[in-house]
């Protein structure tokens, strides 16, 4: 009786939320297709008119670089957390990792003003922006790294150090061999979380309707600011270009999405 029950509720709460999916995606593909031009897509532009490729151009140029940034420093840091790191050193790591996770990003994009923007001189440019994204993004692609590593049997880092091999070779050609569809798995979610951000790059890109000439001192177009000032216009051609950004945006993020699923199920197959 009680196993019934626990599976209906449970049918029944996966029921909404994939309803509430559906309502969302529905909403955001209808809205884009009412006033959908390929020419958004090919052109430059700001809120109000041309198009979105300089927003679409600068959202993965912020991502991307943001995910190289926090990708070598949250891989090394998973490293040491099941590797070298003691009780208490691993235990304060995953405390401010955990601590991170939780800032807001309001909070992220304030600081990255006044650090990146202000203090070291750099303007609303792209390297601001891309470098306040990689402190939101380092959280998760460290415990997606870690937990990686830690689903390698320890049959195999035993088997290497029986012949001979020192901690880092196992760390090397045994745990980041076997883990890496897992943490490139956790990289495409984190890009994915990056790309979706908003709060961060109002303090730290700015806004441009052409493409960035540098990494400082330029800012950058991004896909989310055309849909945060696209939607609060009155003109009825802002509103296509906020739904045409969600769009894009959404079924981008739900590729890369699709994507890690894919990575992450031969990952555990192999292991």
């Amino acid at each position: 009786m009680i196993d019934g029950l626990t599976r209906a509720a449970g049918l029944a709460v996966s029921a909404a939320l994939l309803l509430a999916l559906l309502l969302v995606l529905g909403y955001v593909f209808l809205g884009a297709g009412v006033g959908f031009n390929p020419e958004m897509l090919l052109s430059t532009g700001n809120t109000t008119s041309g198009g979105l490729l300089n927003a679409i151009v600068g959202t993965w140029l912020l991502a991307g670089l943001a995910l190289a940034f926090s990708a070598f420093v949250g891989i090394f840091m998973a490293i040491d957390l099941t590797q070298y790191a003691g009780n208490r050193t691993s235990s304060l790591q995953r405390i401010t990792i955990d601590a991170m996770a939780a800032i807001p990003s309001m909070v992220l994009g304030f600081f990255g003003y006044l650090v990146f923007v202000i203090y070291l001189r750099m303007g609303f440019s792209l390297l601001a922006g891309s470098l306040t994204l990689s402190l939101m993004m380092l959280p998760y692609l460290a415990k997606s790294a870690e937990t990686a590593m830690g689903n390698v049997p320890k049959e195999f880092s035993e088997a290497a150090y029986a012949l001979g091999a020192s901690r880092w070779q196992v760390t090397t050609r045994v745990l980041l061999r076997y883990a890496k569809p897992l943490i490139v798995s956790g990289a495409l979610l984190a890009l994915s979380i990056g790309a979706g951000e908003t709060a961060q790059l109002l303090y730290t890109a700015g806004w441009n309707p052409g493409f960035p000439t540098w990494f400082v001192g330029s800012q950058v177009g991004y896909l989310t600011y055309v849909v945060w000032a696209g939607i609060n216009q009155p003109s009825e051609y802002s509103h296509a270009l906020a739904f045409a950004a969600s769009a894009v945006l959404v079924g981008t993020v739900l590729a890369l999405m699709a994507v890690s699923k894919g990575i992450e199920g031969k990952g555990v197959k192999s292991a």
